[in-house]
């Protein structure tokens, strides 16, 4: 299934600076379903990471902002063919939603660009 996302010009203003960010670093948008700590693989919610690069499973998540977003192959079935990505009512949250449901109104961003750095370093 193909999946493809309408990011709203203050998510996506919000995306960009989380980015951008203090380091600088170039990277991407993933899309996930987040299981950890949920019970099981199929209760999750949706989060969003930022990532230096893609893994083997990732494919382009397109998108009207023109902003490199991610999601992992496995895991479009969680989520509609087609989505929308707004910002939420929290600082640095957003909300995430469809024609058919409202899958979250409080989506984090965490970057994970240093998570994954430190990791290949002590491989």
């Amino acid at each position: 299934m193909s999946v493809s996302i309408e990011v709203t010009p203050v998510a996506a203003e919000a995306l960009r600076r989380k980015l951008d960010g203090p380091s600088g670093e170039a990277g991407y948008v993933k899309l996930i379903y987040d299981t950890d700590g949920c019970g099981c693989a199929v209760n999750g919610v949706p989060a969003l990471w930022l990532v230096k690069e893609r893994s083997a499973f990732d494919e382009e998540l397109p998108n009207n902002a023109s902003l490199p977003m991610l999601i992992d192959r496995h895991q479009t079935v969680f989520y509609e063919e087609r989505m929308k990505l707004d910002a939420g009512a929290v600082p640095g949250s957003f909300v995430l939603s469809s024609p058919q449901q409202i899958y979250s109104t409080h989506v984090v961003c965490s970057d994970r660009r240093q998570a994954s750095e430190a990791a290949s370093e002590e491989e």
